[in-house]
């Protein structure tokens, strides 16, 4: 049938923009961080035998070359050898020198790191590539697998905050060679069909905050339904600036002016860790996008759809309260709250959400994280609720299966309005398409839940 075309079968949801009309959520959301981590992997006591050469057996990784050997002991766990003093690393294998205790034949524990598999064209090859898409749920193994908590892994310190401060239970990340536009591309290319909902690059280059505005934009169709926001900072010291210079906080804001974008009014903060060898408490400057990683971390770390971040101490990050009079006075707040910059200040270092915005302020819907996060969330439940119960059946009768849909929406409606997802139900139709007879129209809207955010009162004084 000629301009029929085709559809796959299941159930998309379009936004229809009407005042005071929303799709409102509450799903766990997952956090997709993409940045820079350890380019070598780590190996833990590797069990080898000396021979009178070196090692009898070479190290399990040693074509994929040895960066450096940690440390080696004749039992699990026990540093018997000094690294760099009792050994040497010649082509690839530990050789002991002569002031060391040797003993050919004997079993020793190797602890090394080797070099991470890196090969662009076959990205998506695991045994050639490791700069892929993970899930964790465990800090730990984000450690393991991705190296320790220190500044040059900034996927693992925002990890270590995710998963052990807020208690995110699920978090991804795309581990990038280098922080380059193609290598963003490449990671955002990995991410397209994943199950995420948030995508943070923890870098302040503006052609990647472009690249990620874009894909945001994109993914979140209706006929991709994948829902997603961006969380963007700056390079530390950009000025608050005005909405026409590009460089500044107002005008980045003003260049997204994107309901699915968030840029953040803090440009550094001080990130306490501790050394892995001396366990000494050590510290490290983060620009605006380690911030906004924080922010999205904390924010995704609630199942409630409708959770405002207004008023709450996020805890992981020191601000400087120095910078109150470039960034947190009074007239600097309204300026970036007037350019749509998602404001936080420093209140004795901890860091306060004074107004959780998105760029676009063009109506209070668009410039509401909750009021998206939510709709977001209606609209890809509706689908699968719709799907799981009606895709596949038999429309034997066309009223009596509307009449069949619309009791199941209400009722599904009724259930989120209980669960004060929306305020209320406003308009609920379903619709036979005569043109696409398999195809089934649904129209809702309803109330969204706001959040007090203004006061205005009046006095006056009687005399």
């Amino acid at each position: 049938m000629a301009g029929l075309g085709y559809k796959l079968p299941g159930t998309t949801i379009t936004e229809v923009t009407q005042p005071k009309t929303f799709n409102v959520s509450t799903s766990q959301r997952i956090p997709c961080f993409i940045g820079t981590a350890s380019d070598y992997i780590r190996v833990n006591f590797e069990s080898v035998i000396r021979s009178s050469t070196g090692l009898a057996d070479n190290l399990a990784h040693t074509s994929d070359g040895i960066h450096d050997v940690i440390q080696v002991g004749s039992q699990r766990g026990l540093s018997d050898f000094v690294s760099g003093i009792h050994y040497n690393l010649t082509s690839n294998q530990i050789v002991w020198t002569s002031s060391g205790v040797i003993a050919v034949g004997a079993t020793y524990f190797v602890s090394y790191h080797y070099n991470r598999p890196y090969d662009a064209v076959h990205i998506t090859d695991t045994e050639l590539n490791d700069y892929r898409y993970k899930e964790f749920t465990q800090y730990e193994d984000v450690v393991a697998d991705l190296g320790d908590d220190i500044p040059g892994n900034p996927l693992v310190m925002i990890s270590k905050i995710a998963l052990r401060y807020f208690n995110v239970p699920k978090i991804a990340v795309v581990q990038v060679k280098t922080s380059t536009l193609s290598d963003y591309s490449v990671a955002l290319d990995l991410i397209k069909y994943r199950d995420v909902q948030t995508v943070v690059p923890l870098t302040t280059n503006s052609q990647i905050r472009a690249l990620v505005a874009a894909h945001v934009t994109e993914r979140t169709l209706p006929d991709n339904g994948r829902y997603r926001m961006a969380w963007f900072g700056a390079p530390t010291g950009t000025p608050i600036g005005t909405e026409g210079d590009s460089a500044s906080l107002r005008g980045m804001a003003v260049a997204l002016k994107n309901e699915l974008c968030i840029l953040i009014n803090a440009t550094r903060a001080k990130y306490y860790y501790n050394d892995p060898t001396t366990k000494a408490e050590l510290s490290t400057v983060v620009d605006g996008s380690f911030i906004a990683a924080v922010l999205a971390a904390y924010r995704d770390s609630f199942v409630y759809p409708s959770t405002t971040l207004l008023n709450r101490n996020v805890p992981g990050l020191e601000l400087y309260d120095e910078d109150y009079d470039d960034y947190y006075s009074e007239n600097q707040l309204k300026l970036c709250g007037g350019s749509s910059v998602f404001l936080v200040q420093s209140v004795s270092g901890v860091m306060r959400v004074v107004d959780d915005l998105t760029t676009d302020n063009s109506t209070i819907e668009r410039n509401n994280i909750n009021i998206i996060t939510a709709k977001h969330y209606i609209a890809k439940d509706v689908a699968i609720q719709v799907d799981r119960n009606f895709k596949g059946k038999l429309i034997i009768d066309r009223g009596s299966y509307v009449n069949t849909m619309m009791a199941f929406l209400t009722s599904l409606f009724t259930t989120y309005k209980k669960q004060s997802i929306i305020e209320r139900i406003d308009t609920i139709k379903v619709n036979i398409n005569s043109e696409r007879r398999d195809t089934v129209d649904l129209f809702y809207s309803y109330y969204s839940i706001y959040t007090h955010k203004y006061t205005e009162g009046q006095y006056s004084l009687s005399v």
